[in-house]
């Protein structure tokens, strides 16, 4: 079911700036906005830039060497999102992270999606950076371009039937652009940024699923993590108005747990808690349906 809630909405933010919730989204978004500033102020390729990326220890600028994370700039594994091009494009980029990236924390938390995000960040950064000292390989990436696709491929996982402009079901958006990218990857014979880009959907794909979440796709293998069966280190409690609101509206409809509760009923009942029963699937009603009249039998 898609979410209900507005685009960039955040009722659990870091701080604010004013009256504007700083999420998770709303941070990076700005970070990406201020690249491009520093962008324009240095020129293209700058030593700003030029140390944020990721790139090869063989790649240089202007016959000087660029530095990689083969070379001891290991910093470069989680910064390389942050310089961004000057483009209309890269706007668009922003907008789409920005709508699908504060769905996403509303459904996981400011915490977990924060993790989220580093996952997405650093996880192909370091398999990429692993098959280059192997192979020699040599290519580069930069932007939030890769992220993006991340969340967005999360995105349809979880709403798979939410409906893009002009009734297009998410997941076919979500292959579609992986679609085009593998094709451009291809053309390009551009096997770095190929790598980036299945070690990118896979780690999305996981990540929901390890979460708790996209249920339907049982072909996904759920690791075991800890937060994928209630509130975690990395989870976010909701803010005492949101307890205070929802202890009346919710809870009450939530079945009593008892020791014969699976781990994906477990994780059901507190997406009911946290977030309600509008946030159900289908399918997902019917499962909590048939638990509670199974403990109802048993009563």
């Amino acid at each position: 079911m898609y979410p209900s809630r507005r685009f960039g909405y955040s009722d659990d933010p870091w701080f604010r700036i004013g009256t504007f919730p700083v999420s998770t989204t709303a941070f990076v978004v700005g970070l990406g906005i201020i690249s491009m500033i520093v962008t324009a102020a240095e020129g293209r390729y700058g030593p700003i830039y030029r140390n944020l990326v990721l790139l090869s220890e063989d790649l240089t600028f202007r016959g000087m060497p660029l530095g990689s994370v083969l070379e001891g700039e290991v910093w470069r594994l989680i910064t390389w999102p942050i310089p961004n091009e000057i483009s209309f494009w890269t706007i668009i980029l922003f907008a789409i992270f920005y709508m699908l990236g504060s769905q996403l924390e509303a459904l996981l938390g400011r915490w977990r999606f924060a993790f989220f995000l580093v996952a997405l960040t650093v996880i192909p950064a370091v398999l990429v950076t692993a098959i280059e000292a192997i192979t020699g390989m040599s290519g580069g990436i930069a932007g939030l371009r890769m992220v993006e696709v991340g969340v967005l491929v999360a995105f349809a996982a979880q709403y798979s039937q939410a409906r893009f402009w002009p009734g297009i079901p998410g997941w076919v958006i979500a292959v579609v652009i992986v679609g085009l990218d593998v094709l451009q990857a291809l053309s390009d014979r551009d096997e770095y940024a190929l790598i980036v880009l299945a070690c990118t959907v896979a780690v999305a794909l996981l990540g929901i699923r390890a979460f708790g979440y996209a249920t339907n796709l049982t072909w996904i293998p759920k690791l075991s993590l800890a937060s994928s069966s209630g509130q975690s280190s990395v989870s976010t409690r909701p803010s005492r108005s949101r307890r205070r609101s929802r202890r009346g509206d919710h809870l009450r409809a939530v079945p009593t747990r008892d020791e014969s509760v699976t781990p994906e009923m477990d994780a059901l009942l507190d997406q009911v808690a946290s977030q309600g029963l509008e946030s159900l699937t289908r399918k997902q009603r019917k499962q909590l349906e048939a638990h509670a009249r199974r403990l109802r039998r048993r009563r």
